[in-house]
């Protein structure tokens, strides 16, 4: 059965991802302890054992700066509502030329990170840099991305 597959272009290797390509959100909150204090990790637990980790190998991680903060580090009101604002441009800034699946984000002492998987890298570095610019009017930003086809990133926030 095997060499007929092959023979007609059918085999068993899985060369596109399998449906639902998002898998839904259920989002929880964990505590966590870190050399500067207080953590809060958001995270959506239906990327639990996720088959199609592989389709989506990029990990790109967005580091922002919280401006206005208790005495955690961690934004009071009016600064959470202009990051959550700004959560919303980043993934529309990804979603022009990517499939990008949210993960979660990390607040800790002065920083808020954001946790994403992308298909393939698309964009020029001057697109991102000119992105990157106009957010650093307002608070500082740091945008990374590398290969981790095996999530091993937030591993330990999912399995």
């Amino acid at each position: 059965m095997n060499f007929l597959k092959k023979l007609f272009g059918h085999s068993d290797k899985n060369d596109k991802p399998s449906e639902p390509i998002f898998p839904g959100e259920s989002f929880s909150i964990s505590k966590l302890t870190l050399p500067d204090g207080l953590g809060l990790a958001t995270f959506n637990n239906k990327y639990n054992n996720y088959p199609n980790k592989q389709f989506f190998p990029w990990y790109v991680l967005v580091e922002l700066e919280i401006m206005d903060k208790n005495a955690n580090g961690h934004p009071i009101d009016t600064d959470a509502e202009k990051l959550v604002k700004l959560e919303d441009e980043i993934l529309g800034f990804l979603n022009q030329k990517h499939t990008v699946h949210f993960l979660g984000r990390v607040t800790r002492n002065g920083f808020r990170d954001l946790l994403y998987y992308i298909d393939t890298p698309r964009f020029e570095q001057t697109e991102v840099n000119s992105f990157c610019d106009n957010v650093m009017k307002e608070r500082g930003i740091n945008f990374g991305m590398e290969k981790d086809p095996k999530w091993t990133a937030v591993s330990g926030f999912i399995k």
